[in-house]
């Protein structure tokens, strides 16, 4: 198969974070695969003439995005809460050096932290959040999932079979996506209240005042979607969702949630309820919702047990527990939903019945847009 690195470098590099002359550019990375990736990152980095980190398993290592060796497993092995609550400056200034960062994510095991002691996974994730929400918030920043043959074992595919799937859906034509969330961006703009109904799902979401996000490449690698931040203290109802999601090394499939003033009041999964009810107990933000995102990449059919390709998935919805962006469009500058927690959980609106409401008008018929 064809090698497509140096053209996912240069879409990374020009399309998604634009690197220009004296740019500090981060690229982090997971470990040194995919090693061909890696030099082309650098090397056409460099010749944009910007300076360059190259950060090897250092901030993908402390948000525990790597699993080589089993090197993060280890740490939540023998941390005490002392040094899990303190990690080392070097990663804050390593954000505050950069502009720019380009986050190549890649797992050889993904049940690497299955084992791991939940208290100290809560510990582990809030320790963090100061730095991270600092480069999510404030810096330019792009991410991708790279395939692994754990990815393709994850996905039920073969390892080339998941190569041509992921290439295809990251090297597609973003200006087409952006045009296609041209209008629903609009209609989320002057909407009120969006009622989500499907399978187990009655769920009304106050978006009065929030601007959406058109997304198309600038920081997921493949994209499109289209979200804001609901406002967090008035989501009434109730949503199930049914495709997986993978966190923590397990399963969550089935997960069910009921809300009040914004607050999740009740929760259960099929399979996995032990992990969502140990991340709502994260801190108190992690019981309301950050996000309400709208998946608008028809060329993405198939899910992965991935977030990053199911949320964008056509026809698909994710309402997301916990930390809202604090940006103009997308988030939340005056009223954010505080959280270590951003969880993009995941509902397949292709099923007979899925309907949305804007204000009360019918939007959306079984996975696809009616404006």
């Amino acid at each position: 198969m064809k090698s497509y690195d140096a053209d996912l470098a240069k879409l990374l590099i020009e399309h998604s974070v634009q690197v220009k002359p004296k740019d500090k550019v981060v690229i982090c990375t997971s470990d040194l695969y995919p090693i061909e990736l890696i030099r082309q990152l650098l090397k056409q980095t460099l010749q944009k003439g910007a300076f360059v980190y190259l950060d090897i398993m250092g901030l993908n290592w402390i948000l525990g995005r790597s699993s080589w060796g089993d090197l993060a497993k280890t740490y939540l092995d023998y941390a005490k809460a002392e040094q899990l609550k303190n990690p080392p400056k070097v990663y804050s200034d390593i954000v505050d050096w950069g502009d720019k960062f380009i986050r190549i994510t890649n797992y050889d095991n993904y049940s690497h932290l299955a084992e791991s002691d939940p208290k100290k996974l809560q510990i582990f994730n809030k320790a963090y959040e100061g730095f991270f929400n600092t480069l999510i918030d404030k810096k330019d920043w792009v991410l991708t999932y790279y395939p692994t043959p754990a990815m393709a074992q994850l996905a039920g595919m073969s390892e080339e079979s998941l190569k041509e799937f992921y290439f295809k859906a990251c090297l597609t034509d973003y200006e087409q996506i952006k045009k296609n969330g041209e209008k629903l961006t609009k209609l989320m703009d002057k909407t009120k209240i969006i009622r989500i109904i499907g399978q187990k799902t009655d769920l009304k979401l106050d978006i009065t005042g929030r601007l959406a996000e058109n997304a198309y490449g600038k920081n997921n690698i493949p994209d499109g979607e289209v979200f804001l931040a609901p406002v967090h203290t008035k989501t009434e109802g109730y949503i199930y969702y049914d495709l997986p999601n993978f966190k923590d090394g397990v399963d969550v499939i089935g997960a069910y949630l009921e809300f009040k003033n914004g607050k999740v009041i009740k929760a259960k999964a099929d399979q996995g309820e032990q992990v969502l009810l140990n991340t709502l107990e994260t801190d108190k933000g992690a019981k309301y919702l950050g996000e309400l995102g709208l998946g608008l990449n028809y060329g993405i059919k198939k899910p992965m047990r991935q977030t990053l390709f199911d949320e964008k998935i056509g026809g698909t919805i994710h309402v997301t527990l916990g930390k809202s962006y604090t940006t103009k469009r997308g988030g939340s500058i005056d009223n954010p939903n505080k959280s270590a927690v951003h969880w993009d959980l995941v509902k397949d609106m292709r099923k007979p019945n899925s309907l949305i409401y804007a204000d009360g008008k019918l939007v959306f018929k079984n996975g696809k847009w009616l404006i």
